[in-house]
C-alpha cells in the first residue's frame, strides 16, 4: 500500500442566516471548517459536523491479522510521518452518509481523512475521530469490515465541549486533546456496589427502585468531565445505545455553547424524553 499524508480538513466554510460561503485555504494537516453559531464561528469538520472529538478504544486479539486485513481495506492508507493508518472517505467508505457526503466534494479535495488509528500497543488500538456523528458511524464499519476474531470496540472517549474557529484551534487534532488528559469515566462495579448498600435496609421493591432512580438522576445533574470515558457494549446492544450517549452530550455541549454552562446531562435527557 502506497504510504501518503492527506489532510484533515483544507477549507473553511461559514454558516450564516443568508449564504453559504466556501473559502479554500493552502492545505495544512489538522485544519478544519468553521461554522458560525452565537456571534462566534464554531470549529467544524470538513463533512459538516461539529469538532466535538471522540476517541475509540479497540482491543486487538489478533495484530497480525488485523495489519492484513488493514492491507486489504483500500479505506485506510498508512501515513509513516504519524505511525498512523488514516481512514479514508474514499474506497469501501465513500457510501457513508454525512451532513456534506462525497459526491458534494471537487475531485481536487479528495480523499479527505474522516479518522485516524494509532497501534500504541499489542494489544490496543486507538481510533480518533473529528465529531460525534463519524464515531457512530465508524464503530459499525469497522465491525462490518474487521472480524470480531481480529479487533473488538470496548470504549469510548468524548470530548464534552465544542471550540471556536481561533486560528490556533483550527490546528487541533483529536489525539492532542485526547493525549494530554485522561478521560474520566464511571466505575460501574463500584456504583452498582454504592446503590446495592444504599438500598439494601429497604423491603419495598417500588421503594428500592426509586432511590436508586433518584441516585442515577442525582448524578445526571452533575457537570460532566471535559473529557469523559464510557464503554461501548455494540456486540450486545447494537448501535442506538452508543448514539444516545453521543447524543446528550452534543445537547449539553452545545447548551454551553449558547451560554447556558447550568445545562447538565439530567436536562438533556428530560429534554429528549419529552420528544417522545
Amino acid at each position: 500500500m502506497v504510504t501518503a499524508i492527506v489532510p484533515d480538513g483544507p477549507a473553511f466554510v461559514y454558516i450564516t442566516p443568508t449564504a453559504v460561503y466556501l473559502q479554500k485555504i493552502a492545505e495544512s494537516p489538522g485544519l478544519c471548517e468553521t461554522t458560525e453559531m452565537a456571534d462566534q464561528p464554531l470549529l467544524a469538520t470538513m463533512t459538516g459536523e461539529h469538532f466535538q472529538p471522540v476517541r475509540l478504544h479497540y482491543k486487538v486479539l489478533n495484530r497480525p491479522g488485523l495489519l492484513r486485513a488493514f492491507e486489504k481495506l483500500r479505506c485506510l492508507d498508512y501515513d509513516s510521518t504519524r505511525k498512523r493508518w488514516v481512514w479514508l472517505y474514499a474506497h469501501e467508505a465513500k457510501k457513508l452518509r454525512f451532513q456534506k457526503s462525497y459526491a458534494q466534494f471537487p475531485k481536487e479535495l479528495h480523499p479527505i481523512v474522516i479518522g485516524s488509528a494509532f497501534l500504541r500497543s499489542k494489544e490496543n488500538l486507538l481510533l480518533d475521530l473529528r465529531s460525534c456523528e463519524r464515531a457512530m458511524l465508524a464503530v459499525p464499519f469497522f465491525d462490518t469490515h474487521l472480524p470480531r476474531k481480529l479487533i473488538e470496540v470496548e470504549d469510548a472517549e468524548v470530548v464534552n465541549r465544542l471550540f471556536p474557529a481561533t486560528k490556533a484551534n483550527q490546528q487541533l487534532s483529536p489525539d492532542a486533546l485526547f493525549d494530554s488528559q485522561i478521560g474520566t469515566g464511571i466505575d460501574q462495579e463500584a456504583l452498582v456496589q454504592r446503590l446495592t448498600e444504599k438500598v439494601a435496609h429497604i423491603q419495598d421493591p417500588e421503594e428500592r427502585f426509586k432511590i436508586a432512580l433518584e441516585d442515577l438522576k442525582s448524578r445526571a445533574n452533575e457537570p460532566l468531565p471535559e473529557i469523559e470515558r464510557f464503554p461501548v457494549h455494540y456486540a450486545e446492544d447494537g448501535i442506538e445505545g452508543f448514539k444516545l450517549a453521543l447524543r446528550l452530550r452534543q445537547m449539553v455541549a452545545m447548551q454551553h455553547w449558547l451560554g447556558n454552562p447550568e445545562y447538565t446531562l439530567g436536562d438533556a435527557i428530560q429534554s429528549l424524553a419529552h420528544t417522545f
